[in-house]
């Protein structure tokens, strides 16, 4: 559906077919035929597809995105970021308790995970990041904390997150991690981007 004079907004099923058309379509952009789409911004289940309205239309970027599968697709052989954790946090053992996990059996169930960024938001360099096999619904606290501390671990839903900037947050804590994902400073300030494939390692 069109979203103002330069944008359309495409709707799925779900998180995984939003991510099979979102991968789709970063490839139809670098084609002659996606010439003129600027940005693509995934959600939940919803991929907004930014154009320049000098080069496309809306009915052309509609077509490509019509266009692509949403069948689920293997990764691929991709460069995986390794994050450096402590599982440590204050929400930890009652997250394992939601997962009848005890606390070993959770690091290695984390650890062991192949985790993706699914889309980006909340906060700058915040990614909402999944994994094939984890289904689990870990619910958020019933009181937001107000202040989280950057490099947080947390969970909510089927989500994995890392805090980038301390802020207020409802996810549950289970650990930390220096890996600094946010410097305004450096050519490439943020770290997760979608589709950024990830994996957690006990640090030393």
């Amino acid at each position: 559906m069109p979203a103002g004079t330069a944008a359309v907004l495409a709707e799925v099923a779900d998180l995984e077919e939003m991510m099979a058309l979102y991968r789709g379509l970063q490839q139809a952009r670098d084609t002659p035929e996606g010439h003129g789409i600027t940005e693509l911004v995934p959600a939940v289940r919803t991929v907004l597809i930014e154009f320049d309205a000098a080069i496309t239309t809306a009915r052309r970027v509609a077509a490509i995105a019509a266009e692509q599968s949403l069948a689920t697709v293997s990764d691929g052989a991709v460069d995986v970021l390794t994050i450096q954790a402590v599982y440590d946090g204050v929400d930890l053992d009652a997250t394992c308790a939601e997962l009848g996990m005890t606390r070993a059996a959770f690091v290695q169930w984390h650890t062991g995970l192949s985790w993706r960024v699914a889309f980006t938001g909340f906060a700058p360099g915040f990614g909402y990041l999944v994994a094939p096999g984890h289904t689990a619904s870990i619910p958020r606290l019933s009181e937001p904390r107000t202040r989280v501390p950057a490099g947080s671990i947390a969970m909510a839903d089927h989500f994995t997150g890392i805090y980038p900037s301390d802020s207020p947050g409802g996810w549950r804590i289970v650990g930390h991690t220096d890996h600094l994902l946010f410097d305004v400073d450096r050519p490439e300030p943020v770290t997760l981007t979608p589709g950024t494939a990830v994996r957690f390692e006990v640090r030393p």
